[in-house]
């Protein structure tokens, strides 16, 4: 079956509970079904009335006698919401180049609460996330840069604001992709360890002239620094790339959620992240799915 490409298709191809579900079981078993436990492939359909009175659609493996459903163990799990609104929802977090507001799902998609909404919201980011272990690491030109997250208060200004978070944000040149991670500081080891997970050994690393970048002169890494004081551009030399990338995010933070707490702040990075490194994914929908299991 063709991918969903606009609203209109997923619309039109997941308007029911049925075709959710048989979309979530070709993405989650492509083989087959399997058992979630033994993993055997005797698997038993029946339906059974939930807690809320809502008939649920179950597995059981004749093997080993585990039941389980389609969004067991998935963001999904003990969700009441149908899964129309949350192929939707997906939809409409990663077709929205600088995000949509849990308000928004609330309204456009007639959710009881503001509060489910933003549980939604947060659960569909958590499936946007990049395990670092089983990503590869960026080579040829990377561009590192930081800069902080939050509001000024009243009496503080600049870099190091107390009611700020630092951000870091790594960028591979040839492919686009980019890694962005919140910190507790920015200082020399703090950036040595970012850059050294998500870089690979060898890479010409384009940093500003910030102090804590200066160990990478004696290291692994090829370092070229640009002078923001006098230039942002010497020949190739230049971190353009993650600069528009932190533009782009304090734009959906003012645009879209006004205001992001330093705990769900990693979420929102992971958010943007991965919307940037899917922007020529032509179904991103599914590529949300495939990371629900």
């Amino acid at each position: 079956m063709g991918s969903a490409k606009s609203i209109f298709q997923v619309v039109s191809r997941f308007n029911t509970e049925d075709a959710c579900i048989a979309h979530l079981e070709r993405i989650r078993w492509p083989k087959g079904l399997r058992c979630l436990r033994c993993g055997k492939k005797r698997i038993m359909r029946f339906q059974a009335e939930g807690k809320t009175g809502k008939e649920r659609h179950l597995y059981e493996c004749v093997d080993c006698r585990y039941q389980y459903s389609v969004t067991a163990g998935t963001i999904f799990h003990d969700s009441h919401l149908p899964l129309v609104k949350w192929f939707l929802a997906i939809y409409l977090i990663c077709s929205a180049k600088k995000g949509v507001s849990a308000l928004q799902l609330q309204r456009e998609l007639e959710i009881g609460s503001y509060k489910t909404a933003w549980y939604m919201a947060h659960r569909i980011r958590l499936a946007m996330r990049d395990d670092p272990q089983f990503c590869r690491k960026f080579a040829g030109i990377v561009e590192v840069d930081e800069t902080y997250i939050g509001g000024s208060r009243p009496g503080r200004c600049g870099r190091g604001a107390a009611n700020k978070v630092p951000v870091v944000g790594i960028k591979e040149r040839a492919s686009g992709k980019v890694r962005l991670q919140a910190m507790s500081n920015l200082r020399a080891p703090a950036l040595a360890r970012f850059i050294r997970l998500h870089a690979k050994k060898g890479a010409e690393v384009h940093t500003d002239e910030f102090a804590s970048y200066n160990w990478l002169n004696r290291s692994e890494f090829k370092h070229e620094a640009v002078n923001h004081t006098k230039t942002y551009v010497r020949g190739n030399v230049h971190v353009n790339g993650i600069e528009t990338v932190w533009s782009l995010f304090k734009r959906g933070i003012a645009g879209a959620f006004h205001h992001v707490s330093p705990k769900y702040l990693p979420l929102y990075l992971d958010e943007f992240a991965f919307r940037l490194n899917h922007r020529n994914h032509d179904n991103l929908l599914d590529a949300v799915l495939t990371t629900t299991g």
